[in-house]
């Protein structure tokens, strides 16, 4: 775990450069038309998330270096905790469900690599290097699962004013698509994607202890 000011200067400065690029990638702008629903994707919503909280961070990395601080990165841990839970689902959700390019497709877009695979990974590295570990409780995995079930929620409200609308995206993903899964389906779905939510939040709950033992 690195308590250095600089480290963290520059990894957030970079991660942050790369999610407002990212960001770029989801409003459509490389693509030269802009993606009026980019907002609907979990994948979006995630990384926006997640380009906030590091945003955050690098505003209160630079204020304490000011100051001649060196500790550990204290913005908002239990959020970030619960971030990099929802950030690592989009990574393995869509490498592994949905991911439907051959490899060349997939590493030659800009959006694929950004969002699906280099910021995930690049957030999940940032809380494990310079996070202070061993704080989480035994109920933060819980949480993990309101954004996912916020989100759903949101899907299921929005569905019939987007049916209307010809050409609109009324289901991003397959696992919510109620017309097709029906609602015994779909409800399969939710219940084995929230345990994934649990399973994970708990795994890196037990990560977490682990790290702060070796590092003590």
């Amino acid at each position: 775990m690195i308590q250095k000011r600089t480290p963290q200067l520059v990894f957030q400065t970079v991660y942050t450069v790369l999610a407002f690029l990212g960001i770029l990638c989801s409003l459509g702008f490389f693509n030269a038309s802009f993606n009026e629903e980019f907002f609907v994707y979990y994948t979006n919503q995630s990384n926006y998330i997640c380009a906030g909280v590091m945003f955050a961070a690098l505003l209160d990395t630079c204020k304490k270096a000011e100051r001649g601080e060196k500790r550990f990165c204290t913005t908002a841990p239990t959020f970030t905790f619960l971030s990099v839970i929802l950030i690592l689902v989009t990574f393995l959700v869509y490498n592994i469900l949905l991911a439907d390019q051959s490899p060349l497709e997939y590493f030659t877009s800009l959006s694929n690599v950004l969002l699906h695979c280099i910021l995930p990974l690049l957030f999940f590295v940032h809380w494990i290097l310079f996070y202070e570990h061993g704080t989480m409780r035994w109920y933060h995995p819980l949480l993990c699962m309101i954004m996912p079930f916020a989100y759903v929620i949101f899907i299921l409200i929005r569905a019939p004013f987007a049916a209307g609308n010809p050409g609109a995206v009324v289901y991003p993903y397959f696992f919510l698509n109620v017309a097709e899964l029906g609602w015994n389906g779909f409800f399969g779905w939710i219940v084995i994607l929230l345990l994934a939510f649990l399973a994970l939040g708990y795994l890196f709950y037990g990560l977490d202890r682990l790290w702060a033992r070796y590092h003590k």
